[in-house]
């Protein structure tokens, strides 16, 4: 048997995205029993509740999904009776969405829930360590995407770090 590596396991991505998914699995349970609806369905309809006329690459933007995934969900919620497709006001080219009544009434359902899962989830922290957290997080995410805007430097920063 070969002997352990000595690698890093304590990743900041990995640590975010093990309580990121600790929390998901348990929201997707109750949304699902409680409103009808998983977690995903509930992020679009979200968005889409608070800019009405959303179009899908704007919902593409705001939720970072791929595309195909986005349309099949859509088209699962459009299905559902909760949301609707209707050509762009604006622009005949695309497509804008907006939720039904029904699909209102989900997200006004699943709201108080969400935030009741949110407080749960940062019990822990204090209002102090939240705030620093949450303006942590801002930054993560504005370096994220700026590492994503700049990809051939990163790469050839990561050339020109990287140990053999």
């Amino acid at each position: 048997m070969r002997p352990p590596l000595d690698v890093k396991l304590d990743y900041l991505t990995l640590k975010l995205d093990l309580a990121n998914e600790k929390a998901k699995t348990a929201a997707s349970l109750v949304y699902e029993q409680e409103c009808g609806a998983s977690l995903r369905d509930l992020r679009l309809m979200r968005f889409i509740g608070a800019e009405p006329g959303l179009t899908l690459t704007g919902l593409i933007e705001h939720t970072s999904l791929e595309k195909t995934l986005a349309s099949k969900a859509i088209s699962a919620l459009v299905a559902r009776g909760w949301v609707t497709r209707s050509v762009g006001a604006v622009d005949a080219r695309h497509i804008s969405l907006e939720l039904t009544d029904a699909g209102e009434a989900v997200v006004r359902r699943a709201d108080p829930i969400g935030r009741f899962m949110e407080r749960t989830l940062l019990r822990r922290l204090s209002a102090t360590d939240l705030t620093v957290f949450k303006r942590c997080l801002e930054t993560l995410v504005a370096t994220g995407d700026e590492m994503t805007a700049s990809m051939d430097e990163l790469l050839e920063a990561v050339k020109t770090q990287a140990v053999p």
